[in-house]
């Protein structure tokens, strides 16, 4: 498996992969600095619901661009064997498929938690430079993040799953960009819906709630759901198991 691993490495050469993941950190990292310098005063420096509202604007980033960024992340991994029919190529030559196939998921998926990470640690390192004195809430901060790295497996899970059975990759880039815009639209039409569509579970994991008093918005800290970390488990590990009897498509 760990000879795999290294020839899976050199096949990214030359591919921008890494190009794409940084682009989505850079992007990321803005709407978060949208939300930690619009702190006006002492007061929103300690205030909780503004400190989660940075990473409600994360999440909202992640609905509307997370899904193609992902997409596009396991179409590059499966055109490397695309080419050439490199699959077969493989097979024959004795290399079991569910070899390959858990090779290449889990390459492309830890290319994407090693951005994921950075995003954390460059979100909270401005969070502190900015002057933020509120209370790290530590414990909802790691559900948090298990919850949005459990989502994006899901989501990566289906779009390798399109990739490998249909070898045109718009098809899955397709999904990606219509399941983006379903999961915008919900937002504002059915919180209900929103539990069936995993796209759209990024947004049950923001901390706040609006409400009108007047002319002006205050914002509420709700509780945590703990639905997309345990649905995006069970989604995850279904969606795994399957892949490994994906017939590669033509």
């Amino acid at each position: 498996m760990l000879k795999l691993f290294k020839i899976e490495t050199k096949k990214y050469r030359g591919l921008p992969v890494f190009r794409l993941l940084f682009v989505a950190l850079a992007m990321s990292i803005f709407f978060s600095c949208i939300q930690i310098f619009n702190a006006k005063s002492a007061a929103d420096l300690t205030n909780i619901g503004k400190f989660y509202q940075i990473f409600d604007a994360a999440a909202m980033f992640k609905i509307i661009v997370q899904p193609i960024i992902l997409a596009s992340l396991v179409s590059l991994s499966v055109q490397v064997e695309n080419r050439h029919q490199m699959w077969k190529v493989l097979t024959s030559s004795g290399v079991d498929y569910k070899s390959i196939y858990a090779v290449k998921f889990f390459y492309i998926y830890s290319a994407y938690l090693v951005m994921q990470v950075l995003e954390w640690l460059l979100t909270l390192a401005l969070v502190k430079w900015r002057g933020y004195t509120v209370s790290l809430p530590i414990g909802r901060l790691v559900l948090y993040g298990l919850s949005i790295l459990g989502i994006s497996a899901v989501i990566m899970l289906i779009h390798y799953l399109l990739s490998l059975r249909w070898a045109n990759q718009l098809i899955s880039l397709s999904v990606a960009v219509l399941a983006s815009l379903v999961s915008i639209i919900l937002i504002f039409i059915s919180k209900a819906v929103m539990y069936v569509v995993p796209y759209s579970w990024y947004a049950l994991l923001m901390a706040t709630e609006p409400e009108r008093v007047g002319d002006t918005f205050v914002y509420h800290v709700t509780a945590f759901n703990y639905f997309p970390l345990i649905a995006s488990l069970i989604v995850a590990l279904v969606l795994y198991q399957l892949g490994k009897r994906v017939k590669i498509g033509d």
